[in-house]
């Protein structure tokens, strides 16, 4: 009974997370400006923690956490728009470099994956030896711990089983531990030729890890530079 209860939140919490806005860009001169793209680039995620954090983490941890994230994030939105670039119907004009390579690049050029965060698009550009640079920005709005969210998830639960709910007015409980904001930009010579947004909340039961593939597959499947089959046996 308790792995199916926790199952079935786990299953509400990846459904909310679906449900979440969805926002979509992109530059009306796109086929224009990306005509001779050859090479994009993936940074490093830009973290921003936003909040109640907290009390036992020091400042230095959280910026080691916000360090881990973004280079997870950026493995993972890698891999998902490999994933998606070619299908049975369509397939992607440009190549990826390596992010292994991006991130020796920058470090060669003692840039630290939290300085990538503000440099110059244009000047990463130059120095990544690509045509644009693949930018995201996650921002995570902390409300209460996992144990409080917990905490409102047993008592909603119990008052629900007891009958009580039906009876007397019961307050919204909102369990939420967090909000993440989350939007990926495609950029260059400054300029935004795409991008695309999520929002997201989270409970104490949300796994961080299917969070992350969860954000980055979505942007890895609208990401542009894709043109169908038929378009190339027309030309």
């Amino acid at each position: 009974m308790k792995k199916s209860v926790h199952r079935f939140l786990f299953l509400l919490a990846i459904s909310s997370f679906f449900s979440c806005s969805h926002k979509y860009y992109v530059n009306s001169l796109f086929e224009e400006q990306t005509r001779d793209h050859h090479v994009v680039a993936i940074l490093p995620a830009e973290m921003i923690y936003t909040g109640n954090q907290p009390k036992e983490l020091t400042p230095e941890a959280i910026t080691q956490i916000e360090e881990t994230e973004s280079l997870s994030f950026q493995q993972a939105l890698y891999n998902s728009i490999l994933r998606y670039a070619n299908t049975n119907q369509y397939f992607t004009t440009v190549n990826f470099q390596d992010i292994n390579t991006t991130l020796k690049l920058l470090q060669q050029d003692s840039i630290s994956v939290r300085e990538s965060w503000q440099k110059d698009d244009k000047e990463l550009c130059s120095l990544l030896k690509v045509d644009a640079v693949v930018r995201m920005r996650i921002r995570k709005q902390r409300y209460m711990s996992d144990m409080a969210s917990y905490g409102i998830g047993v008592a909603r639960s119990v008052i629900f089983n007891s009958g009580i709910g039906g009876k007397i007015p019961v307050p919204n409980m909102i369990n939420k531990t967090s909000d993440i904001y989350a939007s990926c930009s495609l950029l260059s010579n400054n300029y935004a030729l795409w991008n695309d947004s999520y929002k997201a909340s989270l409970d104490y039961n949300s796994d961080a890890n299917v969070i992350i593939e969860n954000i980055t597959d979505n942007f890895g499947r609208h990401f542009p530079y894709k043109k169908s089959y038929k378009q190339k046996r027309r030309r």
